[in-house]
């Protein structure tokens, strides 16, 4: 537990710094708001379709795993709703909403999960063989399907009101949505994937990878403000609330009810207690979607995750 701690520490706190060096450079007028718009559209139209089909492609699922996938989607889903009724109660405005949906559901799995998993269970294959897909396809698919569609629907460049339909059929069009089906079919023929010719354009789509973080974290730092903190409170505790509170309830309860083994339990609850996605900060900058918000949301999230994912898995299995 200790060494799961210092690790999630030092993978925030790393993570952090960047984002900081980027609002450091912003002040410095080295890089502006300009920027937000052009690096959000590389971002939904090159890198993340590289990514997704990279990851894809090499994750085939296990007949045996599609459960824990299953599980994750659909407490994410419900997490989801409940953010969007909350919402609605409150009475925020349509952006907002839309931006508290996206940033109290699926969260930062790859960012956190991965190195958090390697300690929890160090060299166990099966425990990260089970991060991999439930991070790549109960969380990651979603992040790339459903988020920018919430997104589209609730946000400004949408204010002609479009129907759930017309954005639905904008997307199916998307880049990240044809290397989706790309990727889930190329993954069903390992003999190809593996052929070593291929070898280069694998690399090269890893070479891609490697730029999601830093990109992320330019957005956000470009985005990052606290202009308005009183407003951004009730916020970051409901997003908190559902994201390390509600979601990892749900999971432990619908692996119980599944009869999932200990391990894939441990690992499905510790990955439903990520903080919200940073990829969440493309999205809304992409459609308007109060991006300020969700830039401070993804932000607080993170920092608060120091404390909330430990407790969350000491409160679980203790």
């Amino acid at each position: 537990m200790l060494h799961t701690s210092l690790r999630v520490t030092e993978t925030i706190l790393a993570f952090a710094l960047v984002v900081l060096l980027v609002v450091f450079l912003k002040r410095k007028n080295i890089i502006g708001n300009a920027e937000i718009k052009p690096l959000s559209r590389l971002m939904t139209t090159a890198v993340l379709p590289a990514v997704i089909f990279l990851q894809l492609s090499m994750t085939p699922i296990a007949s045996q795993q599609f459960v824990l996938v299953m599980i994750m989607f659909i407490s994410g889903l419900v997490s989801m709703i409940v953010a969007w009724g909350v919402g609605l109660i409150i009475g925020l405005k349509r952006e907002t909403v839309g931006m508290l949906m996206i940033t109290s559901t699926f969260g930062s799995s790859a960012l956190i999960g991965y190195p958090m998993i390697a300690f929890t269970f160090p060299g166990n294959v099966k425990a990260m063989s089970d991060a991999i897909l439930i991070s790549e396809l109960g969380v990651g698919l979603p992040i790339f399907t459903l988020c920018p569609m919430v997104a589209a629907y609730f946000g400004q460049a949408n204010e002609g009101g479009n129907s759930i339909f017309k954005v639905l059929l904008a997307y199916l069009r998307s880049p990240i949505f044809i290397s989706v089906v790309a990727g889930i079919l190329m993954s069903f023929f390992p003999q190809v994937v593996n052929q070593p010719v291929l070898d280069p354009f694998w690399e090269a789509l890893r070479m891609i990878q490697g730029t999601l973080t830093v990109m992320a974290c330019l957005i956000l730092g470009l985005q990052l403000r606290f202009h308005h903190a009183r407003r951004l409170i009730p916020l970051f505790v409901i997003s908190v609330l559902i994201q390390m509170g509600l979601q990892p309830f749900l999971v432990s309860w619908s692996a119980g009810m599944m009869n999932v083994e200990l391990l894939d339990k441990q690992v499905l609850i510790l990955i439903a207690a990520m903080p919200a996605a940073v990829l969440s900060t493309v999205f809304t900058a992409r459609y308007d979607c109060d991006a300020e918000s969700a830039s401070s949301l993804v932000f607080l999230n993170i920092i608060a995750s120091l404390v909330g994912i430990p407790l969350v898995y000491y409160t679980m299995f203790h």
